[in-house]
């Protein structure tokens, strides 16, 4: 029996991970561990980047990672983060890398990538509203004048500004039935 994939799925605030991530996990049999989980538990009892809401989100990642870990190995793993190309992504990516080695499991990295017009759009879903999720457009624009995302050398691009949450997902499963070296 081969072990099933762990794929990582970053993008901005609002391109569509969470949505996509679901459907991949759905198509796959898979789970999702989405990077709200760790932020809305953390926000729940302290403000954002602040040092106690930093390590409850390091403590909660190390939780459900953990359980991960004991997953079967049939199960695929869908995560997904927003990372800027900064230092400190590296130590954010590490647990994915950690997992993949730690399941013998491949891993396959996707970025979504999108117009900032359509991304704005997107933020500004009804559905976004009342939780931890951006939905400040101007706050947005800031962010994606002043950072890049964070992409791995082996990542695949994906550019999402024209495609449905369903469409990314049959790309995303697409490129997962190829063979890789």
């Amino acid at each position: 029996m081969s072990v099933a994939p762990v794929i990582h799925i970053g993008g901005w605030p609002g391109a569509g991970k969470k949505a996509i991530g679901q459907r991949v996990a759905e198509r796959l049999g898979g789970r999702l561990i989405h990077n709200h989980l760790m932020l809305d538990a953390a926000r729940a009892l302290y403000a954002r980047d602040t040092p106690e809401s930093i390590a409850m989100r390091e403590e909660v990642r190390n939780l459900i990672l953990a359980h991960a870990r004991r997953l079967p190995d049939d199960v695929p793993i869908v995560l997904t983060d927003a990372l800027a190309d900064e230092p400190a992504a590296k130590p954010l990516f590490q647990p994915t890398l950690d997992l993949a080695r730690h399941r013998n499991a491949p891993l396959h990295l996707f970025v979504l990538d999108l117009s900032i017009d359509e991304n704005q759009r997107r933020l500004s879903d009804p559905s976004r509203a009342g939780g931890t999720k951006l939905t400040d457009g101007d706050v947005l624009k800031t962010i994606r004048s002043r950072e890049k995302l964070f992409t791995p050398a082996a990542a695949v691009v994906l550019d999402v500004t024209n495609l449905s949450a369903d469409s990314a997902a049959d790309k995303i499963c697409r490129h997962l039935e190829r063979p890789h070296a």
